[in-house]
């Protein structure tokens, strides 16, 4: 990322609160996104209570009609999912401890043991399938970092070298906290840092991407979840965590989503005249993380509203109350 246009200055109060996009910048991105590509980043998602064996069908029947790197779903259909991708280079992504985090390390490296070994029997592929998606205990790390290092460590050792990404629930942390968690989990050996379930204060936001990138670097994977639903959500949020080629990977940068489909009808809509999409202005508060407060607990609510009085773009809130 170049440093002059966002600086990584967390204690400077008087920075603006949001990532740019210069109109050119996204514009080179979306003449390089070809759909293929687009795909190929996409974990196609489907976390719900109620998610039934036809779904779990369905995204299948998407990755392999549309070149989707992974389906994320929950460790329950660890029965189905290997049989139905066997034989294809689609890869199964389960969450742990989803969505609070708040089981104990034991339980966590239990539940990663048994995914792997469930998966690479029915499967019978061998390892490189599978990732998994562990959430961490946000409540012990914001009071015991070495928790969370052990805890990751853990899910870490029981993968036996499958992917680990560790989401963060960025919404609930500061933007100290968001940098310090990603490094936790690059020292303790995860291979990709996640913002959100989906079912946190916040989903996927520029800045709160930008943060994981600088704070894991170029060789570590960064994934964006929650809410994104169209295509320049997703050029945005490549902008913020991919914005060199090269991090364009399915091994550095990826996108969960549940509406993988869509992202890639208005890929097309977009391509057809990128300048026009580039230079759309968007309200900077419906992509800025401390425009969107109202789920959190105060004192990271507080926080997040005193960068809002202290944006160029506070009119956008005048009516308020912040």
């Amino acid at each position: 990322m170049d440093a002059k246009a966002f600086p990584l200055r967390l204690d400077d109060e008087s920075r603006v609160p949001l990532v740019e996009f210069p109109p050119q910048d996204l514009v080179e991105i979306i003449e390089e996104l070809t759909p293929e590509k687009v795909a190929g980043l996409i974990d196609v998602t489907d976390l719900k209570a109620d998610t039934q064996e036809p779904k779990v069908r369905k995204m299948v029947n998407w990755a392999l009609d549309y070149g989707f790197y992974a389906i994320c779903v929950n460790p329950v259909e660890v029965d189905l999912l290997p049989r139905l991708l066997k034989g294809s280079p689609v890869r199964e992504s389960y969450v742990l401890d989803f969505p609070l985090g708040k089981s104990s390390i034991q339980s966590k490296s239990r539940q990663a043991a048994e995914i792997v070994e469930t998966s690479r029997d029915l499967r019978g592929e061998g390892p490189g399938n599978i990732e998994l998606d562990m959430v961490i205990n946000v409540g012990r790390f914001k009071r015991d970092r070495n928790y969370t290092r052990e805890e990751i460590e853990a899910v870490v050792q029981a993968a036996e070298g499958e992917s680990v990404k560790v989401i963060i629930r960025s919404g609930e942390l500061t933007e100290e906290e968001i940098v310090e968690a990603c490094q936790v989990a690059k020292e303790a050996g995860a291979h990709f840092v996640k913002n959100s379930t989906g079912m946190d204060p916040l989903g996927a936001t520029p800045e709160h991407i930008w943060l994981m990138r600088e704070a894991v670097g170029p060789h570590m994977g960064v994934k964006a979840a929650g809410g994104i639903r169209e295509a320049m959500t997703v050029v945005r949020l490549i902008y913020a965590g991919a914005k060199e080629p090269e991090l364009r990977d399915p091994l550095r940068f990826r996108i969960g989503t549940s509406s993988p489909l869509n992202i890639l009808a208005t890929l097309n809509w977009i391509r057809l005249n990128p300048q026009a999409w580039a230079e759309a202005k968007v309200i900077p508060c419906t992509i800025c993380p401390h425009g969107q407060t109202t789920k959190q607990r105060r004192e990271v609510r507080e926080i997040y509203m005193k960068k809002c009085r202290l944006c160029p773009y506070r009119r956008y809130r005048k009516d308020k109350d912040f």
